[in-house]
């Protein structure tokens, strides 16, 4: 196995200030992304008002039992997008974490974007007769929600962390919001945008002071030929 490829979380300036004084990334929960399609199953070939129910409840039930143990950080492959500084690191004024580290791949997933949203299809699922084969089908839609967005997202370049909540080594509550710790030499860099207001010596003496002392400080700069954002 090579070494594992950089992977950037992209923060505001007062997120990324937070998260050099904790040295920890708060942690996400799938029910509250931005996207509305999070999650959310289609349907199609209802015909009984409980097939309606069903394929309602079915989805969210799984998404339920999923935050009772499991957690999401988000991260890019891409830091020289300036779409993706204009978005979710503050209009350049935030900061990208630069983590490299070799998860094993149950942990991490690399998202698949398609306009075939997944759709539970009764006219499918009623030909299923056996109980296993209804039970695959399910699964496998399941499947796709964990790791599959629109089309319309794959500027994000998007891979997801799977943080398991009950890991209490790593993982921590604090007023109804997890922290977690990344791995030991897993922070390689951290980028300032380069309008940030945070100052690189304020930025090293927090790392330093986490026990961070290898990962790097360094600001992103502007391209004088291309559209690229240079770190």
């Amino acid at each position: 196995m090579g070494d594992p490829i950089p992977i950037y979380r992209f923060l505001d300036a007062d997120g990324a200030l937070k998260t050099l004084v904790s040295g920890r990334f708060r942690v996400g929960q799938l029910s509250k992304f931005n996207d509305p399609f999070e999650w959310r199953l289609g349907f199609a070939g209802a015909v009984a008002p409980e097939e309606q129910k069903f394929a309602e409840d079915f989805s969210s039930a799984h998404l339920v039992w999923l935050e009772s143990w499991m957690g999401i950080l988000c991260f890019s492959d891409s830091v020289s997008d300036p779409v993706l500084w204009a978005l979710y690191a503050q209009k350049h004024r935030g900061v990208a974490f630069e983590v490299r580290y070799p998860w094993p791949s149950g942990n991490i997933q690399q998202m698949r974007y398609s306009n075939e949203r997944p759709v539970l299809d009764f006219n499918q699922l009623r030909a299923h007769r056996d109980p296993g084969a209804r039970e695959q089908y399910l699964t496998s839609l399941l499947g796709r929600l964990m790791n599959q967005k629109s089309l319309g997202f794959s500027f994000e370049r998007e891979y997801r962390l799977h943080i398991d909540l009950n890991d209490r080594g790593r993982c921590q509550s604090r007023d109804g919001q997890y922290e977690w710790q990344l791995p030991d030499g897993s922070l390689k860099r951290v980028v300032l945008g380069f309008r940030c207001p945070l100052e690189e010596a304020a930025v090293r003496k927090l790392l330093d002071m986490n026990g961070l002392v290898d990962t790097k400080v360094v600001r992103a700069r502007m391209c004088s030929q291309s559209y690229a954002i240079i770190t």
